[in-house]
């Protein structure tokens, strides 16, 4: 029986090229402007490389500093991340970044020089995030401690400098201090914000970034905290608030410092602005359903109109069915898989116009709170943007949008008495 609705839809396809155009533009239209928000959700929020553990990420970007005549907040001080957070034993790594700072980097006698974004980190940064390696390995916690100057820098930045991607061993410049290439990488896009640089040095070379502020709680230092699994993120929770209140009762004179409901999932993050308490997530998502149910509501009244015009068309043709006895489900089940071909039609168009503007203007509609200001591209690729639940999410749109349009028509035509059904 679907097979016969299917071969209908079809025909009638055929029969109104104008009406079915229309139909099948407005849902493309509608599909993209909802898959555009889906992938660009999927984006932030994805596991990919080298943020393939998102889903058990947590995250301390902020800290507050309050005292009887100060409140500050700011990126926090590594006394701050070593009391409280590198102890944690919940988790599986803890790593401190201090992220985004632009130096010069050039060889020696060379003469091209690269503005780069630089970041400061300890050497379990590379067990949290999964970076592809090209040649060579990551300094280590030995050689963070001992100061020794070694870099990590991307594939592109190696290019350039070298003519090669194999520099392992070569000396670097960085603002005109001499480093010694331990590694080199794939490139991160700005879209992987807490993995982002162009090039990574140990945290004990870092001597632009502030280390300590107001009783040694505030200063240059995000904290990234692995989990095992999704399930240990309450415990470390916990245990991360316990070890700031042993941190202010052993160390706090004037102030203390608050976390401010972190450690954040990567969810929260995205929208835990400094100095704010814990978002509003439940806001938040009630925010962007209430965005995607007008995108789907607005075309759908459209739609059903054109629906309801073909339905009135076909008044007879449910006549002669009722009379035959076709139930009010049968003819429902008609209507709705016969709209679903068309709808599922604009749908494959839908999802292709929205790969296509995500791509075209992934800079606009990928741009983060930091991405504008770093010298990196908020580039991508087929792994951060093609998953399997984007395409599941698109075809649940379309049943959806397919039931606004067609649902209501499909319901006043089954209800239709028979005897005016044939008399039309």
């Amino acid at each position: 029986m679907l097979q016969q609705y299917f071969k209908q839809a079809w025909l009638l396809l055929r029969e109104n090229p104008l009406l079915s155009i229309i139909s099948i533009a407005g849902t493309a239209l509608a599909i993209t402007l909802i898959m555009v928000l889906v992938i660009t959700y999927e984006v932030r929020t994805a596991n990919y490389k080298p943020e393939m553990n998102r889903d058990r990420m947590l995250y301390v970007k902020y800290g507050r500093y309050e005292s009887p005549n100060n409140i500050s907040n700011s990126a926090n001080s590594f006394e701050v991340v070593k009391q409280c957070f590198y102890p944690l034993k919940h988790a599986e790594a803890v790593t401190a970044v201090a992220p985004y700072i632009e130096v010069l980097i050039s060889i020696p006698g060379g003469e091209k020089e690269y503005k780069s974004d630089v970041s400061f980190t300890d050497a379990d940064f590379w067990k949290v995030f999964d970076f592809e390696f090209v040649s060579g390995k990551p300094y280590t916690s030995e050689e963070v401690e001992s100061g020794i100057p070694k870099a990590v820098i991307n594939e592109t930045l190696a290019q350039n400098l070298y003519g090669d991607t194999d520099p392992v061993g070569k000396t670097l410049l960085v603002n005109f201090v001499e480093c010694t290439v331990a590694a080199v990488v794939k490139p991160v896009s700005t879209l992987a914000e807490a993995a982002y640089a162009e090039v990574w040095l140990p945290r004990t070379l870092n001597t632009d970034v502030p280390n300590l502020w107001v009783e040694n709680t505030l200063g240059g230092y995000r904290c990234f905290i692995l989990a095992p699994a999704k399930a240990d993120i309450p415990a470390i929770q916990e245990e991360a608030e316990q070890l700031v209140q042993q941190f202010n009762a052993s160390m706090m004179e004037k102030g203390k410092y608050v976390l401010n409901g972190q450690p954040d999932t990567h969810f929260v993050q995205m929208i835990h602005t400094i100095g704010s308490q814990r978002p509003d997530v439940n806001g938040a998502i009630l925010r962007y359903g209430a965005i995607i149910l007008i995108l789907l509501l607005v075309p759908a009244i459209n739609l059903s109109g054109m629906t309801f015009s073909r339905m009135n068309k076909r008044m007879a043709e449910m006549g002669v069915r009722k009379a035959f006895g076709a139930t009010k489900g049968n003819l429902l089940s008609q209507v709705l898989s016969e709209n679903l071909v068309w709808t599922l039609i604009g749908g494959v168009f839908g999802v292709a116009l929205s790969y296509l503007a995500i791509t075209l203007m992934s800079k606009w509609l990928l741009e983060t709170q930091t991405s504008r200001f770093l010298d990196g591209e908020a580039f991508i690729n087929a792994g951060m943007i093609v998953h399997p639940m984007v395409f599941v999410y698109a075809f649940l749109f379309c049943l959806v949008l397919n039931l606004l349009s067609a649902g209501i028509p499909a319901w006043r035509v089954s209800r239709e008495h028979i005897v005016d059904a044939l008399n039309s």
